[in-house]
């Protein structure tokens, strides 16, 4: 028993040591009231007014406003700070394009998306059978590109609308372009092959025998090659 109540005080003794070196001036004794002597009475002078306790919150208070600040200044330091606004980008209009075809020289045929274009719309008017129109198409677009990629179907297409209409000679002409200006196109052996058939048509024998001849010298293994020979050993008739 004595035991438990030695431990009882020597903790409370040590609660109150910690008390006392946390506030040193709140368990000093109230000191008694100075009377201040009236002027021109002689005696000591009054002592100093004790100190007063200071407030322990207040004290925290600053304490953690102290930390705060230097964990401000430390987070600026590592760059860490709280972030500012997003600076503002400029943008920049988007930059007008200019007028198609400026870049090209004056002189110079058209690309090839404008050949392309006016062999397309030349087609379709050989398609309606609007012959005159869809020559005058296929003629422009030869002129704008007599080595382009369809200019023997154009040249082809241009006597074949001659061949509608029954104009033979004109037929015979143009498919003779076609053989001499692109003798190595796969349309070759048969715009030779047509020429001959005007030729025939036209009444005009000779010339039909001698075209056969061409075409089955110079394409022999093309199937209208075969078929020109076939028709010379006929008599070409």
């Amino acid at each position: 028993m004595r035991q438990a109540n030695g431990m009882r005080y020597l903790l409370l003794l040590a609660i109150v040591l910690t008390l006392a070196a946390c506030n040193s001036y709140a368990y000093y004794p109230a000191r008694s009231k100075t009377v201040t002597p009236p002027p021109g009475e002689g005696g000591a002078p009054a002592p100093p007014p004790a100190p007063t306790a200071p407030d322990l919150a207040q004290q925290v208070r600053s304490l953690e406003a102290r930390v705060q600040q230097l964990e401000t200044r430390l987070g600026e330091v590592e760059g860490q700070g709280p972030a500012g606004p997003p600076a503002r980008v400029a943008h920049r209009p988007p930059e007008r394009p200019g007028p198609k075809g400026a870049a090209a020289s004056s002189g110079y045929p058209p690309p090839a998306a404008a050949g392309d274009k006016l062999y397309v719309e030349a087609y379709r008017l050989y398609q309606k059978k609007k012959y005159a129109p869809a020559r005058d198409k296929f003629a422009k677009y030869l002129k704008s590109q007599p080595r382009g990629p369809k200019a023997p179907d154009a040249r082809f297409y241009m006597g074949y609308s001659f061949v509608h209409e029954g104009k033979h000679k004109e037929a015979a002409l143009e498919f003779n372009k076609l053989v001499n200006q692109y003798p190595k196109s796969n349309l070759a052996p048969a715009a030779l092959k047509q020429q001959a058939l005007a030729y025939k048509a036209d009444n005009r024998t000779k010339l039909y025998q001698s075209t056969l001849k061409k075409l089955a010298q110079a394409y022999p293994k093309s199937p209208e090659g075969h078929e020109a020979q076939k028709l010379l050993k006929e008599g070409g008739r």
